[in-house]
């Protein structure tokens, strides 16, 4: 849905009140722990730089991978809290007009009725400036507090979130926008004729409708999914307005944007109708020097063995206990078993090398598991220009969570921002008050 060939920004702040950087040198100093001010002061920062959303993804378990137990996440603080982080949007959108909140509920534990009011009553709320990012939700310890024995399989997650992203949107649009009619003299508040059962009955939902929501003041949310696996892409090419992807190279990345047109075609959109934002973390300074001091001091605050438990967190398996000279083509099969992230575990095979061993990869995974850049404003925008390209400028950038908070973002927006204004790649003002709006100009 980004019409235009502006480089839009977002910046994920999922979990930046915890892995492992709430003692980032920078982060939460002047603030209470997961405060209110604290988000607040995010948004208006990022305001300060036009942003067009700030993202929170999801997952509501406690990590158990690495170790066999908890014990490594909570001593760290890595993954855990996982505050709901919805009841934070509203707050939030009182300190920027116009900038856009993505936010998270799975189409695997929630009913497709219960996300589609929500969501638009949230859309009301901020005035048209919410996504829903529809995850498929892999992990082993959400669906045990979901009052799952297993997890559900890839194959059934996806069977269902078809099914669950066709209600939820044919319920967005069971009312019509001028079904309210607001007519005093007559007496007529709504126009019966504008508003639709659904009877929907399906193989894993019967939802009657319609919405008991009229239409916010950008139709709808807008809906954002993050799959890189051919399902993933298939169900985004199918129903989402955005894709949030994670590809480390420039290569990869034009041939995930090829496939992705490839579908959308197939389905009968346009390219233009979904656009991706790419993942890159970044460590800006107004010298190389300064940049690569900050990201040292970043990388020694970090726990020996934090990029063991991320790997361990983000693909089902506990690192721990491999041998730390498996190479990661040796370690595939046991990623793809456990049917997590597998897109994401193939994209690093491909552009480390599958003779890249685990230790190796664990070293390096916080600092370089998506595309990164550590510069100068020049750099970075250098790094930029050249992905929106190889994406066929048709999305933006979306700042990986990897941040001193809000210390990195505020030097981004400082630093960094100016740079692509003035290469005419980035806006200077809004274009307007709604999520929808501003991405599509």
């Amino acid at each position: 849905m980004c019409l235009s060939e502006t480089l839009h920004l977002a910046a994920d702040i999922s979990f930046i009140h915890t892995d492992h950087l709430w003692k980032t040198p920078g982060s939460w100093q002047g603030y209470q722990y997961y405060g209110p001010d604290f988000y607040k002061e995010v948004t208006r920062i990022a305001h300060r730089g036009r942003f067009d959303m700030l993202f929170f993804g999801d997952a509501a378990e406690t990590p158990e991978i690495y170790g066999g137990n908890f014990d490594a996440a909570l001593r760290h603080g890595i993954r855990w809290p996982k505050h709901d982080m919805l009841p934070m949007i509203p707050v939030m959108a009182e300190a920027s007009p116009n900038i856009g909140f993505g936010t998270t509920m799975s189409t695997t534990y929630h009913h497709p009725f219960h996300v589609a009011r929500v969501f638009s009553s949230l859309d009301h709320i901020t005035g048209g400036r919410v996504g829903w990012n529809a995850v498929t939700s892999a992990y082993k310890n959400e669906a045990a507090n979901w009052g799952y024995d297993r997890m559900p399989s890839a194959a059934d997650r996806y069977d269902r979130a078809r099914e669950h992203m066709k209600v939820v949107t044919d319920l967005w649009a069971s009312v019509e926008p001028d079904a309210i009619v607001m007519d005093r003299e007559n007496g007529v508040f709504a126009d019966p004729s504008k508003v639709h059962l659904l009877n929907h009955r399906g193989k894993h939902f019967n939802v009657r409708g319609p919405l008991p929501v009229i239409p916010s003041r950008q139709g709808r949310p807008v809906i954002i999914q993050a799959g890189q696996s051919p399902d993933g892409m298939d169900l985004a090419a199918r129903y989402a307005d955005l894709q949030f992807v994670a590809r480390r190279s420039l290569d990869s990345i034009a041939a995930h944007r090829a496939e992705l047109d490839r579908l959308l075609v197939k389905h009968g959109r346009s390219p233009r109708d979904l656009g991706v934002l790419w993942l890159v973390r970044v460590q800006p300074g107004h010298t190389k020097a300064e940049a690569m001091e900050k990201e040292r001091r970043f990388l020694d605050s970090l726990p020996p063995n934090a990029g063991m438990i991320e790997l361990s967190f983000h693909f089902g398996i506990d690192f721990s206990v491999l041998r730390p000279d498996m190479r990661l083509s040796d370690a595939a099969e046991l990623v793809q078993a456990e049917q997590v992230h597998w897109g994401s575990f193939l994209e690093i095979i491909a552009t480390e090398g599958p003779e890249t061993t685990v230790e190796e990869m664990g070293r390096r995974f916080i600092g370089q598991r998506a595309a990164h850049v550590i510069g100068t404003a020049a750099e970075i925008a250098d790094r930029f220009e050249e992905i929106h390209e190889a994406g066929g400028r048709n999305g933006g950038i979306i700042l990986s969570k990897n941040f001193a908070a809000p210390g990195t973002l505020r030097d981004f927006i400082e630093i960094v921002v100016p740079e692509l204004q003035r290469r005419g790649l980035t806006r200077k003002e809004y274009a307007g008050t709604t999520l929808r709006e501003n991405l599509n100009t």
